[in-house]
């Protein structure tokens, strides 16, 4: 079943599209790649902002509330682009044992950042609690991009 899905994300029409041009291809990369660093930027700058590293003076709320919105469109990007990818060679991620670890590190540092943003959001001071899911945040989503990385090299 899961195998026949991934198949059949390759016969997409952008599935064949990737496959066939390699401009495309090095396009729809170069948009995940600026979407992961989007992310990135926002997990580095709200993370350490409740570490205490970096804007010391700014309210940790205030942090989260103002990259909300960049955080959703970019997970939004590097989840439309990730898709096109695995459509541009579905039999390669189907097979990978990477690919599972990838997604469900991604999960977890998702789910990580959602739960430290509602505690940042709802209270006027980052707390211990707060601390330690930041810096759990920051590992998951080294790991998530680490795992991503390595999937080109297996």
């Amino acid at each position: 079943m899961i195998e026949e899905a991934f198949l059949w994300l390759g016969h997409t029409a952008a599935g064949v599209a990737l496959q066939e041009s390699r401009v495309a291809f090095a396009a729809t990369e170069a948009v995940h790649i600026l979407g992961l660093s989007l992310v990135g930027g926002v997990i580095l700058i709200a993370d350490l902002a409740v570490l205490g590293i970096v804007l010391k003076s700014t309210p940790s709320q205030s942090v989260f509330e103002q990259t909300r919105w960049p955080y959703r469109l970019a997970l939004c990007v590097v989840a439309a682009s990730g898709v096109l990818l695995v459509a541009a060679g579905p039999y390669k991620y189907y097979t990978n044992p990477l690919f599972p670890i990838k997604l469900g590190l991604l999960v977890v540092a998702a789910t990580l950042h959602a739960a430290l943003s509602r505690r940042v959001r709802s209270s006027l001071s980052a707390d211990s609690i707060s601390r330690r899911l930041a810096g759990a945040s920051l590992i998951a989503w080294t790991a998530v991009v680490i795992a991503g990385r390595w999937l080109g090299l297996i």
